[in-house]
């Protein structure tokens, strides 16, 4: 790993993966036009505009999760409970206290000034409320796994058939709320997985529609109730996402006028961060600036630029069911050349390890080495397979990440060098993530969102709900559900180093890389930043100047 790369690895010490979604990187079908209204705004509107080029799929908060790009945007529209924007260091934000004294039972108050944009207190009837679709087996939702410690649902979050209330859920009164876990659990796993991802619907807004429904209702593209420090103004697909100050936000209004973000290839981002069309890329896998470029934005006397760390790592996804034979996953995994990727595409910048952990994370087996790269003992295990070699592979790639739409032609290619026939079939963002989710593929790209906790259960359990590569191993489910439930860290760390030493073994999915991504920021932008953790905390601070 080059020198690059150090200073912003060592963020991410105790940092593991949790999946939100399909992806951490970005990808789109089509470039904004340059011409757009809003740019022409600047001299009278205070705005800053930011590149991404990874469209957002959905700001329905139950489903928000599936994709980075939803998740990160979603949160100027619907606050989550608690934020933070450094490691373990949670920031009060919907809730202003999210408190326990025995690790089982969680007191959490909501912020009495907190309104909806209708002017309707944010209660905790719409917390009850949006609980209740989370558990309702009928409702989509990505958010089970984070209320699946619950007392009162199952592993997956849901509600058992013909039962309505849970048990682990006590209004107190307006403002306040409790939560009990079936068993002790660690805190920071609770204030994250749930308090930083779970964000209230308006009760009041959307109490007459079916749960069932609720994923088509059209306030779930559109919402025009909303609790954060914007509103959405206007959404045009693959294009941009146009937001207003909330003026009458609870912790403050806003300093900015509007945040316009437009969607477009990498290319184009360069090109728009020098010419100034856009104040600031993303960056955190969702709207990356190419590693070739790093030098020429470091050079223009408008921009700062910092390498910040990504909260996610590439990985290509095996189907389990259509490649049933682990012998055959295991070849696949020798057969790959990660550093021939990572030296030719990212410089050298980058992290080759297996399973879901950075090297620097405190959750990763450090006995483990990486799979390698091995061609002979990749034909070997093909021919005890008894592998077809007129067989062809689907290998499903997002478009619009340039780097990781070289790296599958690296991978074809390595793949053919040992007998196995892939073909390469490029999708838009929101497609690839539908065909994740149906199991159709037998190869995938797709980038893997990290958490602090190193509960890994969205994708690795049976019942996991962003297990793509449908895998599915008894042993690994009953050490995740112990991992979940047990409050000792020592212990903790033990469970999960047995479950990366069986996931290894079992390859449902290769991570590819980990590497940093340069942010670069127009120098008129007098405060706000991507940041690692927590990007739009204070997003009612940024300015420009006048």
């Amino acid at each position: 790993m080059k020198k690059l790369l150090q200073p912003v690895v060592a963020v991410l010490v105790s940092v593991a993966v949790m999946v939100s979604g399909c992806s951490s990187s970005g990808e789109t079908a089509k470039p904004a036009s340059t011409d757009q209204k809003p740019a022409e705004e600047k001299a009278s509107t205070k705005m800053v505009s930011i590149g991404v080029f990874n469209p957002p799929i959905s700001f329905n908060p139950l489903i928000s999760s599936r994709d980075l790009s939803s998740a990160e945007l979603g949160t100027l529209l619907f606050e989550p409970l608690i934020n933070r924007i450094e490691p373990l260091q949670f920031l009060p934000q919907l809730a202003e206290s999210f408190d326990t004294t025995d690790k089982q039972t969680y007191t959490v108050k909501l912020n009495p000034n907190a309104k909806w944009t209708d002017g309707t207190a944010v209660t905790t009837e719409d917390v009850a409320y949006t609980l209740a679709l989370i558990a309702n087996p009928k409702v989509e939702s990505t958010l089970g796994s984070s209320i699946a410690f619950l007392e009162g649902v199952g592993p997956d979050g849901k509600l058992p058939e013909g039962q309505t209330e849970i048990s682990g859920l006590k209004i107190i009164d307006a403002q306040t709320f409790e939560l009990r876990a079936k068993n002790p659990t660690d805190p920071n796993m609770i204030k994250e997985q749930f308090g930083m991802k779970f964000k209230a619907l308006p009760k009041h807004v959307l109490k007459g529609v079916k749960p069932e429904e609720l994923v088509k209702h059209p306030f779930m593209q559109n919402p025009n109730v909303t609790n954060g420090a914007f509103t959405l103004v206007k959404y045009e697909k693959d294009q941009y996402v146009e937001f207003a100050a909330n003026k009458a936000y609870y912790r403050g209004a806003p300093k900015l006028d509007k945040i316009f973000v437009k969607i477009m290839p990498g290319t184009n981002l360069v090109a728009q961060l020098q010419s100034g069309e856009i104040d600031m890329n993303y960056g955190l896998g969702i709207g990356n600036v190419p590693d070739q470029d790093y030098e020429l934005l470091g050079k223009n006397e408008n921009l700062r630029t910092k390498l910040e760390p990504q909260v996610g790592i590439q990985a290509m996804m095996l189907n389990t069911k259509t490649i049933e034979n682990v012998k055959v996953r295991q070849a696949i995994a020798h057969a790959i050349n990660r550093q021939l990727i990572v030296d030719n595409l990212m410089k050298g910048n980058a992290e080759i390890f297996d399973g879901l952990y950075p090297s620097l994370s405190a959750y990763q087996n450090k006995s483990l080495q990486p799979i390698p790269f091995d061609t002979e003992k990749a034909k070997s295990l093909l021919q005890e397979a008894g592998w077809d070699s007129n067989r062809e592979l689907t290998f499903v790639v997002p478009t619009g990440n340039q780097i990781r739409e070289q790296s599958a032609q690296i991978i074809a290619e390595n793949l053919k060098a040992v007998g196995i026939k892939a073909k390469i079939t490029k999708y838009d963002f929101a497609t690839v993530s539908q065909k994740l989710r149906k199991h159709e593929f037998d190869l995938a790209l797709s980038g893997l969102y990290m958490n602090i906790d190193p509960d890994s259960s969205a994708y690795y359990h049976s019942e996991g709900l962003s297990n793509s590569s449908a895998y599915a191993n008894p042993e690994v489910d009953k050490l995740l559900e112990q991992g979940k439930a047990e409050a000792d860290e020592k212990r903790r760390k033990e469970i999960y180093d047995q479950v990366q030493t069986i996931v290894q073994q079992d390859v449902p999915l290769l991570t590819l890389y980990y590497n940093p991504a340069l942010v670069a920021i127009n120098k008129r932008v007098i405060k706000g930043e991507p940041r690692l953790f927590g990007t739009t905390y204070d997003v009612q601070e940024w300015d420009v100047k006048e």
